[in-house]
């Protein structure tokens, strides 16, 4: 009896890691033909591309690993910042709901409902092809008074 309810589990656990074992000697066997070493040693090469904002000091002559840790400090900073502008909004909503003026408890509701009902992927588009893309192509069809002016 116990061996049926042990036998699936094994046979499954067997099968992901025999799958694992194929991908990766094939990985292996694919990188050894082209030459490619496996590990972190590339971490210590020249990275030669910049990144625009760094808390660091970073250029494109300093390693992968510096790189790396540029990278990872950015995301830490705009990780700290979005946490706290995102409780302050929470918390100006939360009051707002809890609000006894029928416009403000509305409002609130609305923003609340319509973020909790509308996807995730749907807001990201949204975003990035509505709200950002108009941006730059604003931007792009502008007119610079400063240039005009000092040009004169």
């Amino acid at each position: 009896m116990k061996f049926k309810k042990i036998l699936p589990q094994f046979l499954t656990l067997l099968f992901i890691v025999l799958i694992f074992g194929f991908f990766t000697m094939n990985a292996q066997e694919n990188m050894d033909t082209r030459g490619i070493q496996f590990g972190f040693g590339f971490l210590s090469k020249e990275a030669s591309f910049d990144i625009q904002f760094s808390l660091i000091d970073y250029d494109g002559s300093m390693s992968y690993g510096r790189a790396y840790l540029v990278g990872l400090l950015n995301t830490l900073l705009v990780s700290f910042i979005g946490i706290i502008l995102c409780t302050i909004l929470g918390i100006i909503v939360g009051v707002a709901r809890l609000s006894p003026n029928y416009l403000i408890n509305k409002t609130a509701s609305f923003y609340v409902e319509f973020f909790r009902n509308v996807p995730l992927l749907l807001q990201i588009f949204f975003w990035y092809f509505a709200a950002l893309k108009s941006i730059t192509y604003a931007r792009r069809c502008s007119i610079d008074f400063w240039i005009i002016i000092y040009d004169h």
